[in-house]
């Protein structure tokens, strides 16, 4: 196969992704560089996507975030929900109509106050 077509995820996705897991756990870039054996300075332009991972490194970021391949990269041209967004999700869809036009009015009215500084 030709490398032209050979599908790769972009290095700034994949270092976007491992800052979204990191900011999830409340981890310091110091603090997950030590957990997985890397330095600081690495860590950062992984997450800028200046350096690519490589797959040792890509597989100790897994298990320090516990997380399977697929939970860690999950969809990444849909833009992939977090845990707490999928949960939020998962219990709206539960929801019957009429309480779902609730909360959709109530998300609405607490963005509103926020957006004027209100909270």
């Amino acid at each position: 196969m030709d490398r032209a077509f050979r599908p790769m995820l972009p290095t700034a996705a994949v270092g976007s992704r491992i800052r979204q897991r990191r900011v999830e756990r409340n981890l310091t870039q110091v603090e997950l560089a030590r957990q997985i054996g890397i330095q600081q300075s690495d860590l950062s332009r992984m997450e800028k996507g200046e350096y690519r991972v490589s797959l040792d490194v890509l597989f100790r970021l897994l298990q320090a975030f516990e997380l399977s391949l697929g939970e860690f990269f999950g969809d990444l041209n849909a833009g992939s929900l977090t845990d707490r967004e999928s949960v939020l999700l998962e219990s709206f869809r539960s929801l019957p109509p009429e309480v779902q036009e609730e909360v959709l009015e109530f998300a609405a009215f607490k963005r509103q106050r926020w957006e004027r500084g209100s909270e």
